[in-house]
């Protein structure tokens, strides 16, 4: 009888798995009701197996420690933070499930043909949102300020989401070797790829520019990158001038650290956040946007003064317009929810020790991830991590300006370190943890 029952704790938490990254995909803020029993119905199958088996089932991974470190100093920031309730809540509702999935992804997900089929199900997924994307762009339902947002409600997570998928479809590409298959992939890069162009969102670009040319290197297919490099030339020259106006941008560095639509209003946050953080440099400010909000607020005042008086005489000799504009814009500077880095975020939140957790977490995903795809074999599990590899690259490039490390950005992140982890653990031995650590 056991023979039979085990499997199936196994097979259901899959379905869930795939179910959770549909629902996640379409309905990022809402149907939580849905994700709930998602979750629970995960966390009862990994129980159902422990029963089955009759023994504590808790996959010894290289995560385990910097997981339960960066919990730490998060509820120690809370308590030291302004809103007590805000911040435990914002661990309790975001972080905890985070790792939630992955450890019930890693203790109840056991063969590669169940890895497969989740990366085939959020590759299809995956196409659906970006078509629905195209549609929606085109019909008027999924845009906003003129620019592409699909099912997430901001241009800046669904670029987020397209450059941490996209590196899967670009590397099974060069792996699949069935006629329908590549013709398939083609078509979902072509509609991700517009879909990208059409968020206007320059981080994403450079984001998924960068990571293409590591899998051009990677896979040793140098020919991808001056395939990338006509594709923009191509671009150029087909593209309203909109959007030509928006890459010109990127390749203004002379106009970095002063024009507003570039860096000019990162940098403010990013002074406001360096003075938080020297306020707060061990336990920071507490979790939780709210937190981040209101302490930036009582920081605004300091950083628009200071910045005053380098902006005084260029202000003084512009028309009423342009000084309303500087006004709007400081206004919502003052509204930030993020300091629009991410080691900036987390130091100001968790403070020292909580960032050096967090780098020792993302380290050791770095270096599990790395090291299994240089000591696998040519073949679907080589690509598989590829593609991890190169994820990991495209999200980590947002960093610098942008921050994952809120849903529903790092929950698609730990669905990908779930299935990096599981791939490790279910590999041949020359992959196991062993070897990783």
């Amino acid at each position: 009888m056991k023979k039979y029952t085990i499997p199936y704790p196994s097979l259901i938490s899959e379905y869930t798995v795939i179910a959770y990254f549909f629902i996640f995909s379409f309905f990022p803020f809402s149907a939580d009701t849905l994700k709930l029993l998602s979750l629970l119905t995960m966390i009862g199958c990994w129980t159902a197996r422990m029963l089955f088996e009759k023994k504590i089932l808790f996959v010894k991974t290289a995560l385990n420690v910097p997981i339960l470190l960066f919990l730490l100093c998060s509820f120690m920031a809370s308590f030291h933070s302004a809103h007590i309730r805000y911040s435990l809540g914002t661990i309790f509702h975001d972080y905890l499930s985070y790792f939630i999935l992955f450890f019930c992804m890693v203790n109840t997900i056991q063969t590669q043909e169940q890895v497969q089929r989740i990366v085939k199900a959020m590759l299809i997924t995956y196409g659906l949102v970006c078509a629905y994307g195209l549609y929606g762009y085109y019909t008027g339902i999924a845009v906003r300020d003129e620019r592409l947002v699909a099912t997430f409600e901001y241009h800046s997570r669904i670029a987020k989401y397209i450059s941490l998928l996209l590196p899967f479809a670009l590397c099974f590409f060069f792996y699949c070797k069935s006629t329908v298959s590549r013709l398939s992939l083609v078509c979902l890069i072509s509609v991700a790829t517009v879909s990208l162009i059409l968020t206007m969102s320059r981080t994403s670009w450079v984001a998924v520019f960068v990571t293409v040319i590591f899998i051009g290197f990677a896979a040793r297919k140098k020919y991808l990158i001056f395939g990338l490099i006509g594709m923009g030339a191509l671009l150029i020259c087909i593209l309203p001038s909109k959007f030509i106006t928006q890459v010109k941008t990127i390749t203004q560095v002379n106009k970095f650290f002063m024009s507003e639509e570039i860096l000019g209003e990162r940098l403010l946050c990013w002074k406001a956040s360096i003075a938080i953080i020297k306020d707060h440099p061990v336990l920071g400010i507490g979790p939780g946007k709210k937190n981040f909000r209101d302490v930036y607020q009582q920081y605004a005042n300091k950083v628009q003064n200071a910045q005053k008086s380098i902006n005084k005489e260029t202000v003084a000799g512009q028309p009423q317009e342009r000084k309303t504009k500087k006004k709007i814009r400081a206004e919502l500077i003052e509204r930030l929810s993020h300091p629009h880095n991410l080691f900036l975020q987390i130091w100001a939140d968790t403070g020292i020790v909580g960032l050096l957790s967090f780098l020792w977490l993302f380290s050791t995903v770095f270096y599990g991830a790395i090291t299994s795809w240089r000591l696998s074999k040519v073949g679907y599990e080589k690509t598989l991590l590829m593609s991890i590899v190169a994820s990991l690259v495209s999200l980590f490039s947002h960093s610098l300006t942008d921050t994952f490390w809120k849903k529903p950005d790092a929950w698609f992140l730990w669905y990908i370190i779930g299935i990096l982890f599981v791939v490790i653990r279910t590999a041949k031995p020359q992959l196991t943890e062993s070897s990783l650590t």
